[in-house]
């Protein structure tokens, strides 16, 4: 014999289960549009890091960073989980001698772009964990103000 309870717990409850997934799920998808709307405007081209000897603690990183937004977008921090530290540094001459200072600016300007090439702005790769090997590629994980947090994979490269 049926009652109330044994309905409402064989019929109903398992409804409002699959009704509260299905909710999740739609709000789960709804963020993950939202966040890839929010970094749209920043996008990478020609990533590479220097690959060294085995030996070497130390490198750098290149990329242009691209900003199709009409308002500026400043990176506030870069990261990879094998490099201890990882910094943006730029080439400049002081005292008629060039030094590797840390970046004062980098922000990335309307329509425009910043540069990490050699001789000028680069990501600077100190205290390398794991030997980085030419031709595999190493993800760097760049957090904007504007766009969050975007994820890279740059080829290491023998040049």
């Amino acid at each position: 014999m049926f009652t109330y309870k044994k309905i409402l717990s064989r019929l109903i409850l398992p409804f409002l289960g699959l009704v509260l997934m299905s909710l999740s799920q739609a709000t789960l998808a709804d963020n993950s549009t939202q966040n890839a709307a929010k970094h749209d405007h920043i996008s990478f081209s020609k990533p590479w890091v220097r690959a060294l000897p085995p030996s070497v603690m130390h490198t750098a990183a290149y990329v242009e960073i691209n900003n199709s937004s009409k308002v500026a977008d400043t990176l506030l921090d870069v990261w990879s989980p094998s490099i201890k530290s990882m910094s943006v540094h730029q080439t400049k001459q002081v005292d008629g001698i060039l030094k590797m200072m840390a970046a004062d600016n980098t922000t990335i300007p309307p329509m425009g772009k910043l540069v990490l090439q050699p001789g000028g702005y680069h990501l600077m790769l100190m205290g390398i964990e794991t030997p980085l090997v030419e031709n595999e590629t190493l993800m760097i994980c760049f957090e904007f103000e504007r766009a969050g947090i975007v994820h890279v994979n740059f080829p290491i490269v023998k040049k």
